[in-house]
């Protein structure tokens, strides 16, 4: 039996160090990135800039039952007056939603995954008019669906915004997922290291380097007819998290996705204080239900 034991011992010994190796260095590296947080102020000055977007809708490509709601894997079309695209994230394709949703199913005990298509299936001939994309952050659920867009055909000379610490940092989560954005069809614009930052052509919405969920943890903002959406990626996994300043525990934050658990605890008190304005809403990316109650439209085939 004490041979047994040790057996046991030595598999929890390696399983610790393979952990650690793993996760130390993300944990390290993650600690090192705090970008300066914008002002509402400073965000609002969005809201004046001429020629800003006249849309911003979502494309849901798969979801799936949670004890804790409905978990959505969208991406975020902003439009403007002369018909030019950005996309905010690029959800999965149907293997990738299918095997994703059965990893939540064994760990999270989570329901059938419901598949509903890549963005270019859904926006259809829109497709060509998407002039420039970027990512929340680089977890491969939220870039696998770029695959599909560069097959897809978007504009000539369509491009990828990254903050510098998106575009250098990655992490063992976010290698794959960043790998497959790096590869694609978009050719890259670095636009800095802290935000609120513009992006050329696309007057009335900035990016934010945030830190916290990942090190290339982003935030994108799109001033809308006087409103303020704030894409807040995976900083919480639901709305009620964000506005009641609850984490992740320390089984995902620590072990499954190394966060910056001071960081993403001041991200929630700063994402709270902004959505608590009249103008700014924080949009959750994975919170289905609260997206669906945002106001936020969903892309019809007849609205753009």
């Amino acid at each position: 039996m004490r041979w047994v034991m040790r057996i046991v011992g030595l598999l929890l010994l390696l399983a610790v160090i393979a952990i650690a190796v793993r996760d130390v260095p993300a944990h390290l590296q993650i600690r090192r990135v705090h970008p300066r947080l914008p002002s509402a102020a400073e965000l609002r000055a969005l809201l004046a800039a001429p020629g800003g977007p006249r849309s911003l809708r979502w494309v849901l490509t798969s979801s799936q039952p949670l004890a804790r709601g409905n978990l959505g894997h969208p991406a975020f079309v902003a439009a403007w007056p002369d018909g030019s695209l950005f996309e905010v994230d690029a959800g999965m394709d149907a293997a990738q939603a299918v095997a994703f949703g059965s990893m939540l199913k064994w760990m999270a005990g989570g329901g059938e995954p419901t598949v509903l298509g890549t963005v270019p299936q859904q926006i259809g001939p829109a497709v060509a008019r998407l002039r420039g994309i970027g990512f929340t952050h680089l977890h491969i659920d939220h870039t696998q669906g770029v695959s599909a867009l560069c097959a897809a055909g978007p504009a000539k000379g369509a491009r990828l915004y990254q903050g510098r610490p998106q575009a250098t940092l990655r992490d063992p989560n976010t290698q794959e997922g960043g790998a497959l954005v790096d590869g694609s069809c978009f050719e890259r614009t670095v636009v800095g290291d802290e935000g609120p930052l513009p992006i050329e052509g696309f007057p009335g919405m900035a990016l934010v380097p945030l830190g916290g969920h990942t090190a290339c943890s982003t935030l994108f903002a799109f001033a809308v007819d006087g409103h303020l959406w704030l894409l807040s990626g995976d900083t919480t996994n639901t709305r009620e998290d964000l506005l009641t300043n609850t984490g992740k525990g320390f089984l995902y934050s620590g072990l499954l996705v190394p966060e910056d658990t001071a960081r993403t605890d001041e991200l929630r008190r700063y994402l709270a204080a902004l959505d608590a304005e009249d103008d700014i809403t924080v949009v959750v990316s994975h919170d289905l239900d609260a997206l669906r109650a945002s106001g936020l439209p969903e892309w019809k085939a007849d609205a753009e």
